[in-house]
């Protein structure tokens, strides 16, 4: 089994998978309102310049998420 990992740690063009939400709060409404739940498969296009934020490939659309954001989010690589 793959290593657990935070999303804003992943690679650009990684395959992935979400394994949990960790903040229980007004963020985790957000992403799971955006289809980022435990169990979807993702991937991540590229991060900014500045590496303030990234975007990733969610249920065949393309989301923007702040590297705070993507702290919240635990993944391994997908098989």
């Amino acid at each position: 089994m793959s290593k657990e990992f935070t999303l804003d740690l992943a690679q650009d063009r990684a395959a992935l998978k979400i394994t949990k939400l960790t903040n229980n709060g007004k963020t985790r409404l957000k992403l799971l309102q955006m289809g980022i739940t435990p169990g979807t498969k993702i991937e991540v296009l590229r991060h900014a310049p500045l590496a303030d934020s990234l975007v990733i490939c969610v249920r065949g659309s393309k989301l923007a998420l702040r590297r705070n954001e993507a702290k919240e989010i635990s993944v391994v690589e997908a098989e």
